[in-house]
Formats: C-alpha cells, structure tokens, sequence
C-alpha cells in the first residue's frame, strides 16, 4: 500500500526508496528510478533527491524524438541531469 510520508526528514537513500516503491505516481517513480543512470552515481543521485526535497523542484525525462511525451515541459531553464534511454533526464 501506497501511503503519504514526510520526505523532508528522509535521506537520499531513503527518498530513492519512497519514490521508486511506495510514491503515489507510478510515471514519476518511473522518472526516480533511471536517476541514478542519468547521475552515473548512485550517491549524486541520492544528493540531487535530497536537493529536490529542499528546494521543490522535480525531475523529468524528455525524449526528443517524441514530443507527444514532452508535452508541458520547458527544459529551457532546468538543469541537465544526464542521459537516458531514448532522451534526457532534468531538473527543475
């Protein structure tokens, strides 16, 4: 079972976990899950999770050779994470 919990008092490990099993959004657990591919390292990936929780800030894949899955993203201001398959992966 999916259940709400407060990421601020969680560590970088423990938000990998929380997003990738027990967050509500299957797409964006999704998104956490290549993290640590498009970071290259498992501990940046775990630091850039906790980013996100200090600043609310998400991350995004975007696939260029598919508009139709970019639709309402503006990576023109995000920070690029690192590659992966098949596109991109930002922050922002």
């Amino acid at each position: 079972m999916k259940h709400k919990v407060d990421i601020s008092k969680l560590n970088g490990k423990e938000l990998y976990e929380y997003f990738t099993n027990n967050y509500p959004d299957d797409d964006y657990s999704s998104v956490i899950s290549m993290l640590p591919y498009a970071a290259m390292d498992d501990d940046k990936a775990f630091r850039l999770l906790e980013r996100s929780v200090r600043e609310k800030k998400k991350f995004y894949a975007y696939y260029p050779a598919h508009p139709e899955l970019n639709e309402g993203i503006d990576i023109s201001k995000m920070e690029e994470i690192g590659t992966i398959p098949d596109g991109a992966m930002y922050f922002g």
